[in-house]
Order: structure tokens, then sequence, then C-alpha cells
């Protein structure tokens, strides 16, 4: 589903530019905002968590997770494509959300770490939870 929303919002910002030249673009790392952590989990059943992040600019698109998986630890970010144009807006209000699915394959507690960016020192901080999956 998110692909398909994916390829309809690059559709619009590849159809919306002046395309005389090729569209250059990047990929970017940008912070988590808000998450909203689900209560239950089971083994072997998906759980959507919400995970919510401000866009920088009007041409950044969600991509995908960054998503990092060491034993019971989960590393989370958001992976986004920067379309690069002269007429881009910075929009730190923006607020969006996308569904992060889970799967445990593993009865256990699972640590997820949501990248929420670096302080002045350069240290990345984190939204962090424990997921308890007991059935």
């Amino acid at each position: 589903m998110k692909k398909i929303v994916f390829l309809i919002a690059f559709s619009f910002v590849l159809f919306s530019c002046d395309v005389s030249e090729e569209q250059a673009y990047s990929y970017e790392i940008n912070p988590v905002y808000q998450v909203i952590m689900p209560t239950e989990f089971a083994k072997d059943s998906v759980t959507n968590i919400t995970v919510k992040y401000k866009r920088p600019s009007s041409c950044h698109l969600f991509s995908d997770f960054y998503y990092e998986s060491f034993e019971f630890v989960r590393t989370v970010a958001i992976e986004s494509i920067k379309v690069e144009q002269d007429n881009c807006q910075t929009d730190n209000q923006t607020i969006l959300e996308m569904p992060l699915p889970f799967l445990p394959k593993s009865i256990g507690t699972y640590h997820f770490k949501f990248w929420t960016g670096t302080d002045v020192q350069g240290v990345d901080n984190y939204l962090e939870y424990d997921v308890v999956v007991d059935h």
C-alpha cells in the first residue's frame, strides 16, 4: 500500500515540475516526531505502529522506514526522497504519519528506538519503547 502511495506522490512531483532535464533526487534520513505504540502484540501477527514525522520541505517524499534489527532491538527512522528542484518550500509544520508493520517472530521483550535527531553535541536521541510479545 505504501509503495502505491509513494508512486502516486512521486508521479505528482515529477509531472507537476518542469522536466526539461532529468530530475535529480537524493535519499535522506529524517527524524521521528511522535509514535503511537499499540499495547498488545502477538507472535506471528502483524501490528501497525503509527509513526509521525515532520516533512522538512515540499520536495521531500516518504520512501520507506530506515529499520535496523539486532536480536530484540529495533532502530527506526524515516527515509525520504528529496527531489532536487529550485521551488522547494521549507515545511517543518506538516506532520505526516505512516504505519510501521511489525511482525514479531519470537516471544520476548522487543526494544524499539525511534530516532528523533541529534543534539547540539551530535549525540543521537531516541524515543524508546519496550514491547512485550507473550503469546
